[in-house]
């Protein structure tokens, strides 16, 4: 397993987590989750093409 894939995973289950604990609604706590994968994949792609457009 990837380092970083493992300490994205488990900031990503502690922010769904907390949530959870604040909202105690799991479909809550589930779509934030799924939200912040969303923005995380948009986020990744965006610095990609950065990445791409330097060189």
């Amino acid at each position: 397993m990837n380092k970083k894939f493992i300490i994205k995973w488990v900031v990503t289950f502690t922010v769904a987590l907390t949530i959870y604990n604040m909202t105690g609604s799991f479909w809550m706590s589930l779509g934030i989750l799924i939200l912040v994968a969303i923005a995380e994949s948009y986020v990744i792609d965006f610095i990609d093409q950065r990445k791409n457009k330097k060189k």
